[in-house]
């Protein structure tokens, strides 16, 4: 049975652990598909872990012009800045522990995740993400080519809005376990940027899997025992 809740204004749906435990994981949903927290929850229930599991919305995509400064920069930071009151409200509403929590991202979901833990915004155990966004300009790169976006200038204030979810230039600082999940037919521009980051940051493990594109729509099973182990 989901449970359905907000904090912060962001909306979560919950999946209780089977054996009562208290750990908390964090799950955050793609751009693209599984695009929302419930579809995320269908995609990687993640149900071999005896932990809640709290798929959390993004924020909508603002009304900017600039796609970087408007609209992506903003889902992730927004994102980011709930984080504690998703954790405030895991721990009021569902009962779990205040130990440190797992995060769980796709795409730019993904991103949240890594943005959370280099920036150590609550205490953090372990961390799995499939196909994460690292840098934006690797999003800019994909989006281009994916015909997402006709073409982008970057700007002083789109690359100043840019650099603090620069995850590879910070990937010293996450000194904790982490496994990237990467499809075979992962975005071009994502692939070495990941590559790097799980070669820079000092305990990472990067898993390959076959027949899975950049969306979360092949493959379900293998990436939810990938990372079922990775936090189990």
């Amino acid at each position: 049975m989901m449970i359905t809740g907000e904090a912060a204004g962001v909306r979560f749906v919950a999946a209780p652990p089977a054996r009562g435990g208290r750990r908390l994981v964090l799950v955050w949903h793609l751009l693209g598909e599984p695009g929302t927290p419930e579809a995320m929850a269908e995609a990687l229930p993640l149900a071999g872990l005896d932990a809640w599991r709290l798929y959390a919305a993004l924020p909508p995509w603002g009304e900017g012009p600039d796609p970087v400064a408007d609209g992506y920069v903003p889902v992730v930071e927004s994102a980011v800045a709930a984080v504690p009151a998703l954790v405030t409200a895991a721990r009021q509403e569902l009962g779990c522990d205040d130990g440190p929590v797992d995060l769980v991202g796709g795409s730019a979901g993904g991103h949240v995740a890594l943005t959370t833990a280099v920036r150590e915004v609550v205490p953090v155990r372990r961390v799995a993400v499939v196909n994460p966004a690292v840098r934006v300009e690797a999003v800019v790169e994909a989006s281009i080519a994916v015909g997402a976006l006709e073409s982008y200038t970057w700007t002083d204030a789109s690359r100043a809005a840019a650099e603090p979810l620069d995850v590879l230039a910070r990937a010293a600082h996450l000194d904790l376990p982490l496994l990237v999940v990467r499809g075979e037919d992962e975005y071009p521009a994502f692939r070495p940027v990941q590559a790097r980051l799980c070669a820079a940051a000092p305990d990472a493990r990067l898993v390959d899997v076959p027949g899975l594109a950049h969306m979360l729509v092949t493959a379900q099973d293998v990436v939810d025992s990938e990372v079922t182990a990775w936090l189990g």
